[in-house]
């Protein structure tokens, strides 16, 4: 399949609501007038998804839009984001905590200034510029000390005031496929799940990126580490077996290593991430483990395939900083059973999602 292009073009904001309710979600949607009514309607019900597990009351503003991408590609997100100190992140995650996994997770996350990070590249690298031989930056520079999110995200966080109305994202997607805007009957042979890859992509928007995708493209760069102002909310949960035995807080390596998905200091592995295009698995850092069935943020769909938020999505947007609406201690409880209480594989995927 050929690789998904991000778009990075912000549009300006035409304010067109999707109703929401107090103590809620809502997303407002800007469109072309010509928008395809049903991918419109489509849009309207994976925000109503989101809505309906995050209770956050907070509005995002997304530019949508259903046209032609590239071969293979079904959606592209592109996310407005900024920067924080660590530190400030830490303790607008301590303010926000609410759920027993946000209180484990915080608990957690390394006290000081910055975190000690396994990476590799960057001409800092003790083995020689661009090497992929991993080393352990904990010089507390720029890339040590930042954290960069989705503007949504911090809008979770209360880092946003609700007067600042840009526009949070971009989706577009693809006019090339056969796609079912119903899912209640389930998905046609043959067709795309819209409802579900749209959910997927504002999954993105709210949050569930990684700035491993940024290193996996520059890896081999004459760069100095500090230059990798990247690091996501997500990948402060992001280990290796390597990274724990190391006494890193964290693996933002880009390679083709298992990377899993940690509360507890890396003790605890819940489930495993994509690795990254270029050196990796081939697939976005930013998603699960692809063909596992983890969740609504697998790199790929099938066709005939119906999608779903899955608890683990729920639990990894619970701990960036949402206030997810499930019932405790189901967030512990998952926190315990890690990806041993998910359903098995799922079959092969057949197109990208990003």
């Amino acid at each position: 399949m050929k690789t998904l292009k991000t778009l990075l073009k912000i549009v300006p904001l035409l304010a067109m609501a999707c109703a929401g309710s107090a103590q809620a979600l809502t997303i407002n949607y800007n469109y072309a007038a010509d928008m395809d009514a049903r991918a419109l309607a489509g849009f309207k019900e994976a925000a109503k998804r989101w809505s309906s597990v995050l209770r956050d009351d907070v509005q995002v503003n997304l530019d949508i839009g259903f046209r032609l991408l590239d071969p293979g590609v079904l959606g592209s997100t592109g996310s407005t984001r900024g920067t924080l100190s660590y530190a400030g992140f830490r303790e607008a995650m301590i303010a926000d905590a609410k759920s027993s996994a946000d209180k484990i997770a915080v608990a957690n996350m390394p006290k000081g200034p910055c975190m000690s990070v396994m990476m590799n590249g960057t001409n800092v690298n003790p083995a020689g510029a661009g090497s992929a031989q991993t080393f352990v930056d904990k010089d507390c520079d720029a890339n040590n000390s930042t954290i960069r999110m989705t503007w949504a995200n911090a809008r979770a966080l209360g880092l946003v005031p609700d007067s600042d109305t840009r526009s949070d994202g971009a989706i577009s997607f693809s006019t090339a496929f056969a796609w079912d805007f119903d899912p209640t009957d389930g998905i046609t042979a043959g067709m795309f799940d819209f409802i579900g890859v749209a959910t997927h992509e504002i999954g993105h928007a709210l949050g569930f990126v990684s700035g491993i995708d940024t290193l996996d493209l520059n890896r081999a760069g004459n760069f100095s580490d500090a230059v990798f102002t990247y690091i996501a909310p997500a990948d402060v949960f992001r280990c290796s077996p390597e990274s724990k035995a190391a006494g890193a807080d964290i693996d933002w390596a880009a390679d083709s290593r298992t990377k899993y998905f940690s509360l507890d200091n890396c003790n605890t592995s819940l489930t495993t991430f994509s690795l990254g295009r270029t050196h990796g698995d081939g697939q976005q850092a930013s998603h699960w483990k692809d063909n596992l069935g983890i969740g609504i943020l697998d790199p790929t769909a099938a066709r005939g395939e119906l999608l779903a938020i899955s608890s683990m999505d729920l639990l990894l947007f619970d701990v960036i900083g949402w206030d997810v609406s499930v019932p405790e201690p189901a967030s512990i409880a998952l926190f315990a059973l890690g990806a041993a209480g998910l359903a098995g594989a799922r079959r092969r995927k057949q197109a990208k999602q990003s």
